[in-house]
């Protein structure tokens, strides 16, 4: 229960609610509370550093009872993290808790002092030792390769009859692409037909819908400038007076 506090309560100033258990509603399940106060504690940071510290005066937001809590100092670490945005590569630094296990393909918050930004990542690769593994403990990492995931640069592979060509569309990362779904690429129409991801190979059935912070390349074909008209009761019936008419 300690962890689950000094968790919710590294960044007070943003988010002033920690889940802990509460003497008259909740004594053995944790509970939401406002954080009313905080008296005492420090703030470090680095390799060993420690924040969040203290005690905090909560009030119950079930019944309302207002006590103290004591939080234990969450100590915290400063990890290289290397993130490439297409062809270009960035260094930065991130800070966890020592004890937070990382995993390929965790999305993690980097800050961009230099751009006053937060970039939102995915852990393509951790080093620990000298050797790349699948998981680590924040205190063992060494370098953590990742993939800017806020905005990415989609390829797509277009057929046109007897040629083909590539088009890059840059896009937020939670863009859906479907397949079957028509996409505008400047004068173009194109139809996905096909989808590879990052992970799971190849998406092909009509309705798939992968995004596009996982795509790793699209297949589509031109579509031709003349629309087909849908086939509906309406449109049947007025093909039908048109060849009605042509045969008299």
């Amino acid at each position: 229960m300690l962890r689950q506090i000094t968790m919710d309560i590294m960044n007070i100033e943003n988010n002033p609610h920690i889940r802990t258990t509460c003497p008259t509603c909740s004594p053995h399940a944790p509970q939401s509370h406002e954080v009313l106060k905080r008296r005492g504690g420090n703030s470090g940071r680095g390799d060993g550093g420690s924040r969040n510290s203290g005690d905090l005066l909560v009030r119950c937001t079930e019944c309302g009872t207002t006590h103290t809590i004591t939080v234990e100092p969450t100590r915290t670490t400063e990890i290289r993290i290397i993130v490439s945005k297409d062809e270009d590569s960035e260094r930065y630094m991130i800070e966890l808790p020592l004890d937070h296990e990382v995993y390929v393909e965790d999305e993690l918050l980097v800050d961009d002092p230099s751009a006053d930004e937060v970039h939102l990542v995915e852990v393509t690769s951790i080093e620990s030792n000298t050797k790349r593994v699948e998981s680590e403990v924040a205190g063992e990492i060494e370098t953590i390769w990742a993939r800017a995931i806020d905005e990415v640069t989609v390829k797509i592979t277009i057929h046109d009859r007897t040629r083909t060509e590539s088009e890059r569309l840059r896009v937020y990362g939670d863009k859906e692409f479907v397949v079957g779904g028509i996409e505008e690429i400047g004068r173009k129409r194109v139809k996905i037909t096909r989808i590879k991801t990052y992970r799971d190979g190849f998406q092909k059935y009509a309705g798939d819908v992968v995004l596009a912070k996982d795509v790793k390349r699209a297949y589509g074909e031109r579509e031709s400038e003349h629309r087909i008209m849908p086939h509906t009761k309406e449109n049947a019936t007025r093909g039908g007076q048109d060849r009605y008419r042509r045969r008299r």
